[in-house]
């Protein structure tokens, strides 16, 4: 018998809770605006701050490249093999950086979500260190250093958006950039009470 009276007041009391769930579900909305409406003022009001800001803002900066290497470019002939070479020492430097116009945000109720682009080179360039020419012949060398130079551009672009280590420290790089940057934004606005959540968007292979 105490069994049953157990039973029936287990399942009454939780076919109470579940009636006061479906009465209160429509309020919810409303009570959390009631309970927190400094919170969500300041989120639309920060929100619309960053909104503007990245309509008049281009491009933000994450991260720099800086760093030497060496090509050699060799010139063969069937007879007499190697016939010329050229040594040089470089520097690549770069600008990696994000376009803020292709940022999309989202403004929920207790937080902005933004979804970032893939970064970019804003710009970069290599110059000659040292340069060394052996030469059999006075022509020897098909390739000018500046083309030698602009080939090996080429190939320290394509390093830092193939290589898988490299593509994972420029968006961790681009995050920490631009929470710092929005963050910097927002500073006299009010507290901040909720959390930016970053998200990157891989760009859509080329058709």
């Amino acid at each position: 018998m105490k069994k049953t009276g157990k039973w029936l007041l287990s399942v009454l009391s939780k076919a109470i809770v579940i009636v006061l769930v479906i009465v209160f579900i429509p309020f919810a909305k409303d009570l959390y605006r009631l309970v927190l409406p400094d919170v969500i003022g300041e989120i639309n009001t920060q929100s619309t701050i960053i909104r503007q800001k990245l309509e008049s803002s281009k491009r933000l900066e994450v991260t720099k490249i800086d760093e030497e290497g060496i090509l050699e470019a060799k010139t063969n002939v069937i007879i007499f093999g190697t016939v010329g070479s050229t040594t040089i020492r470089y520097r690549y430097t770069a600008s990696i950086g994000i376009d803020l116009s292709k940022v999309i945000m989202t403004a929920d109720s207790d937080r902005i979500i933004f979804t970032l682009p893939e970064s970019e080179i804003l710009n970069d360039g290599i110059e000659a260190l040292e340069i060394n020419k052996h030469n059999l012949f006075s022509r020897a060398i098909e390739k000018s250093v500046e083309s030698l130079l602009s080939e090996q551009r080429d190939k320290c672009r394509e390093q830092y958006f193939k290589d898988e280590q490299h593509i994972l420290k420029i968006r961790e790089d681009a995050v920490k950039a631009f929470t710092e940057t929005v963050c910097q934004w927002l500073e006299g606005s009010g507290e901040r009470h909720y959390e930016i959540e970053t998200i990157i968007r891989e760009e859509e292979a080329a058709v």
